[in-house]
């Protein structure tokens, strides 16, 4: 035979509610966090470089994207 009693627990969780590109400072409010309308940048350079084994990240926007890496970097799905 099994006994149960009933536990009350209170879970709490972080949700992300604001984004910032960390390019041109634009916000990105809930509903654009929802669709993904921002990206995420993430460089690690490699043994020998000035920045030996150390990666660097930020989010960005598709405008910053554009102008700054989008003509540079290799990529799939693009026109």
């Amino acid at each position: 035979m099994k006994k149960y009693k009933i536990v009350k627990k209170i879970i709490e969780k972080e949700e992300l509610v604001k984004v910032t590109c960390d390019f041109c400072g634009s916000e990105f409010n809930e509903s654009f966090i929802h669709y993904k309308a921002f990206g995420k940048i993430n460089i690690t350079f490699g043994y020998s470089s000035k920045y030996d084994f150390r990666t660097f990240e930020g989010e960005i926007c598709d405008s910053c994207f554009e102008k700054l890496f989008k003509s540079k970097l290799r990529g799939h799905m693009w026109n």
